[in-house]
């Protein structure tokens, strides 16, 4: 089995490097900026005992997904929780700009994909060094669902050799999950036409048959899938349990999750799909662990108020919070999920 070579994007080989990882070199003296948890500086307020920017920006992505959403009930909790700060959730273009703006110190923290950060942290596949970005708790799962519409014919994954497919919108780097997945049950990058969209974009393409299929990320119920099934009968495809195992032994991120028969119009039987990256909130890897040790802290105490306000939320669990994907942790959320016991980390199983 082959899979994408985050090292030379666009090319295929055996296995990724999960422990590749550059050890960062972290500063002698804690600046302020770093502090801060980049280099945008201006006012902070003493948090029992700790630096906290009084303007808190979160970036999350485009309207219409689940980032936006989530990384608003984020910065609502920490307005609430952390006396004198108000944090605010930022629209974006996603996982890849965020990463990039935490390196050049525009943002404190941004909501990313793992299976974007996982070549970023690496300096592999587009990214052009190892940029030094940690997470500091991990969210809602991102499920991955292809569809094609009842009449296409397309009923299985192989029957996309050949087709116009939906991969996410352009430089959204969908491409990270989105070609491990496919070339896991057999279908190469090389064998069908990507079609770059938004996921709403997309949809309307399929009704209008100008693709064949449409990969769909994000939280199920997945709200484009249930629009469209308003007017449209879809299919389902199935992904291959097996499959998604091999493909997980290399790259941790994927992992299979079954969504329940009945979940969508026309969806008669449980559906094998992929958690093809879980969001975690990432943070610059220089900043201050007792300032990344208080964000982390708030945020898990209080997820059960980020669920009341957003449903993501239900997933910011003992399970998944500390979960290991191979992105690393920041030094100060390890040390408060050491302290309350939910820090385990897996043995690769690719070794």
């Amino acid at each position: 089995m082959r899979f994408f070579d985050f090292r030379k994007p666009g090319t295929l080989f055996m296995k990724a490097d999960r422990h590749a990882v550059p050890t960062p070199i972290l500063a002698t003296l804690v600046l302020l900026a770093a502090a801060c948890g980049g280099d945008r500086g201006g006012q902070t307020v003493d948090v029992d005992g700790t630096l906290v920017p009084t303007r808190l920006q979160i970036a999350t992505a485009s309207v219409g997904g689940s980032y936006h959403p989530i990384g608003t009930a984020i910065a609502q909790v920490l307005s609430d929780n952390l006396e004198g700060v108000l944090a605010t959730a930022e629209n974006s273009s996603g996982s890849n700009q965020n990463i990039r703006m935490l390196d050049s110190g525009e943002i404190h923290f941004g909501l990313a994909n793992a299976a974007i950060t996982f070549p970023a942290v690496r300096g592999a596949g587009e990214f052009e060094k190892a940029f030094p970005v940690s997470a500091a708790i991990s969210l809602q799962s991102s499920i991955a669902v292809i569809v094609s519409l009842r009449s296409s014919g397309i009923t299985g994954i192989r029957d996309l050799a050949g087709k116009r497919v939906a991969t996410g919108p352009a430089g959204g780097g969908w491409e990270y999950f989105v070609e491990p997945i496919l070339a896991g049950h057999g279908v190469a990058w090389n064998q069908f036409q990507q079609i770059y969209e938004n996921q709403a974009n997309a949809m309307d393409l399929l009704k209008d048959g100008a693709v064949d299929a449409v990969v769909v990320g994000g939280s199920v119920p997945h709200v484009t899938i249930t629009a469209a099934t308003a007017t449209d009968t879809l299919n389902y495809l199935q992904m291959d349990a097996a499959a998604l195992d091999r493909i997980s032994a290399d790259y941790p991120f994927i992992r299979k999750f079954t969504i329940p028969a009945g979940t969508y119009a026309g969806q008669e039987t449980d559906l094998q799909a992929a958690d093809s990256g879980t969001a975690q909130l990432l943070v610059r890897t220089d900043a201050d662990p007792d300032y990344v040790y208080l964000i982390t802290k708030t945020i898990y105490e209080h997820r059960a108020d980020i669920a009341g306000i957003h449903p993501a939320g239900r997933e910011i669990t003992p399970e998944r919070a500390a979960m290991d994907i191979g992105i690393p942790y920041h030094p100060g959320s390890l040390r408060y999920f050491d302290e309350i016991g939910i820090w385990n980390p897996r043995t690769s199983p690719a070794e």
